[in-house]
C-alpha cells in the first residue's frame, strides 16, 4: 500500500473514532473493511498499538534480538494474528466501524449527591459517577453537575433534567441554578419554550410541565429567547423574567383544584384522632383552629387561605422576612392533663426562591404567653399587627419579649422537600398545660439567613392543603 493510502486510511479510522465521518466516508470505510485485506490489516495493527501504548506494556525493541529469540516484527505478526484479526473479522461480519470508536467523553460529573433521593434516571446517580447525555430525575435533596466545560449546575429537587452536551442541558421541570465561569460563556439551558444563555454569570431557572418559566439572574448577564416572543431579551443581575406566571402558580398551587380532581393518594390526618394508650393527634383543621403567616412587604395581602405557610428570614431585602402562626383548639383536653407533647410542621416544595442559596436552616419555635393575643384572625393577620410581633428590626426574626416563650428548634437540611419536622419535650407539654382560654398559639420563625438575595422561601403545609398533614399537635393524656 502506498503512503498517501496509508495516511488516507489511518484518517478515516481516527475520523470514525471520532464520530465525525460523513455517510459517504463511513461507506467507503466500511466497504474497505469488508473486501479489502491490506485496509483491515492496517487498522488492525494501528488498533493494537493504540492498545499496547495506554497499557503501558509496549517495550522497547532491542537493537539487536538475541539468539533464539523472536524478533520484533514476527512477534508483531504474531500478536495482531492472533488478538487483532479476529476483531477484524467481527468488525466485517457487523457490517459497522463503531467497534473502532473511541467511548465518547463524558458531558458532566455528578459531583455532590448528598441525601438525595432520585426517581427514574437514565443515567449513574452515585457521586463521582461520568455522565453521558440523557436524563436525570431528583426526587429530594441538592445534587450538582459540573459540566466538560466547567459550568456547574445544581439541581434543586423535584427536578428533571436532561444532560445534552458539556455546554447545554435542558431542563423538564423543576428548578436548576448555575454557575457558569468564563471558559464556559455560552453554556446554554433550554425548557420546552425557553432557552437561556450564559456570558458568564449566576442564574436560576425554573420550569413547569405546562410551559411556564422564570429565569433570575443572581449575577453578570444572560440573554433569553421565548417561543412565540421576537428577539433576545437581556437580564442582569437582580433581573428576572416570567413567562406565563410561573410566580403566581407557584404561591398558590392549589388554585386549580376542583370538585372533579382526584382524591390525593396518601394518608391524611382527621382533624383529631385517638392513637391509643392516651395519644391523641390534633391538626389545626380542628374547631378554633387556625394558621396563617406574614410577611414584611406591607403591600403584600395573606388571606389565610393558602396551601402553604411561607417562612423566611433575608438580611438581603426587608420586603421578603416571613414567620408562620398556627393555634390549636384545646377544648378536648379541658379536663385532661397534658403528660407529653410534640408540635411538628411538614415540610413541601418551594418555588419561591433557590435553595442552592439557604444553607441547612434552623427553625425556631416559640408559644404565645400573653392570652389575650390568642384572637388573631387568619384573614386579617399582618405584619403591622401579630401576636408577639412589632416591625422593630430585631422582631424579624425574634418575638416581643414577655408575650412569648422559646420552646426549641428543628433544622431542616439544605434542599429537603418532604418530611415532618418536631419539637418535643418538657417546654411544649408545660406550655400547653398553662393555657387557660383553650386556644394555644405558636409562632414559627426562620434563623438562617441566604447566601444571596432571593434564596428559598420555605414552605409547609397548612390545613388548606390537599396534598399534605397540616400543622398537628400530638399529646399523651392522663386522667
Amino acid at each position: 500500500m502506498k503512503t498517501d493510502e496509508t495516511w488516507h486510511w489511518l484518517e478515516l479510522w481516527e475520523r470514525a473514532r471520532d464520530h465525525a465521518l460523513t455517510t459517504d466516508e463511513q461507506a467507503r470505510l466500511n466497504d474497505a473493511l469488508k473486501n479489502n485485506a491490506e485496509v483491515r490489516n492496517l487498522l488492525a495493527e494501528a488498533a493494537l498499538l493504540e492498545a499496547e501504548l495506554r497499557s503501558g506494556s509496549l517495550e522497547e525493541a532491542p537493537v539487536s534480538p538475541a539468539a533464539g529469540s523472536t524478533s520484533p516484527s514476527r512477534s508483531w505478526a504474531s500478536r495482531v494474528a492472533q488478538v487483532v484479526l479476529p476483531l477484524a473479522a467481527a468488525i466485517v461480519s457487523a457490517g459497522a466501524v463503531w467497534l473502532l470508536s473511541r467511548e465518547p467523553a463524558p458531558a458532566a460529573t455528578l459531583t455532590k449527591a448528598s441525601a438525595c433521593k432520585w426517581g427514574n434516571s437514565a443515567l449513574p446517580t452515585l457521586e463521582g459517577s461520568s455522565l453521558q447525555p440523557g436524563m436525570l430525575e431528583l426526587l429530594d435533596g441538592i445534587a450538582t453537575l459540573k459540566f466538560a466545560s466547567g459550568a456547574e449546575v445544581a439541581l434543586e429537587a423535584p427536578v428533571t433534567l436532561e444532560v445534552v452536551s458539556a455546554m447545554e442541558c435542558r431542563v423538564k421541570k423543576g428548578t436548576v441554578v448555575a454557575e457558569v465561569p468564563p471558559q464556559a460563556k455560552g453554556f446554554t439551558i433550554h425548557t420546552d419554550e425557553t432557552t437561556v444563555v450564559d456570558y458568564g454569570t449566576r442564574f436560576g431557572v425554573s420550569a413547569g410541565e405546562d410551559g411556564k418559566c422564570l429565569v433570575h439572574v443572581i449575577e453578570g448577564l444572560v440573554e433569553v429567547e421565548h417561543a412565540g416572543v421576537k428577539g433576545r431579551k437581556e437580564l442582569r443581575a437582580g433581573q428576572r423574567v416570567d413567562y406565563g406566571g410561573f410566580i403566581q402558580s407557584a404561591a398558590n398551587p392549589d388554585a386549580n383544584v376542583t370538585d372533579s380532581q382526584p382524591e390525593p393518594g396518601r394518608w391524611l390526618p382527621s382533624p383529631i384522632n385517638d392513637l391509643g394508650d392516651g395519644w391523641q393527634i390534633l391538626t389545626t383543621a380542628f374547631g378554633r383552629g387556625k394558621d396563617s403567616w406574614i410577611q414584611s412587604n406591607l403591600k403584600q395581602d395573606v388571606t389565610g387561605r393558602e396551601s402553604y405557610l411561607r417562612i423566611k428570614h433575608t438580611t438581603h431585602d426587608m420586603n421578603l422576612d416571613r414567620k408562620a402562626y398556627v393555634a390549636f383548639d384545646l377544648t378536648r383536653f379541658a379536663d385532661k392533663h397534658i403528660a407529653e407533647a410534640e408540635f411538628t410542621l411538614h415540610v413541601e416544595p418551594s418555588d419561591l426562591g433557590f435553595a442552592s442559596l439557604v444553607p441547612d436552616a434552623v427553625f425556631s419555635v416559640y408559644g404565645l404567653t400573653d392570652e389575650t393575643q390568642d384572637s388573631w384572625d387568619e384573614k386579617e393577620l399582618h405584619w403591622s399587627h401579630a401576636p408577639a410581633h412589632s416591625m422593630a428590626s430585631e422582631h424579624r426574626t425574634g418575638v416581643v419579649e414577655g408575650q412569648a416563650l422559646k420552646l426549641g428548634q428543628f433544622t431542616v437540611p439544605q434542599g429537603t422537600t418532604r418530611g415532618g419536622f418536631t419539637v418535643k419535650g418538657p417546654a411544649v407539654a408545660d406550655f400547653l398545660r398553662s393555657d387557660t382560654n383553650g386556644l394555644a398559639t405558636f409562632i414559627i420563625i426562620r434563623e438562617t439567613d441566604e447566601t444571596a438575595r432571593n434564596g428559598l422561601a420555605h414552605a409547609f403545609a397548612s390545613k388548606e392543603n390537599t396534598r399534605n398533614t397540616p400543622p398537628m399537635l400530638k399529646v399523651r393524656l392522663e386522667d
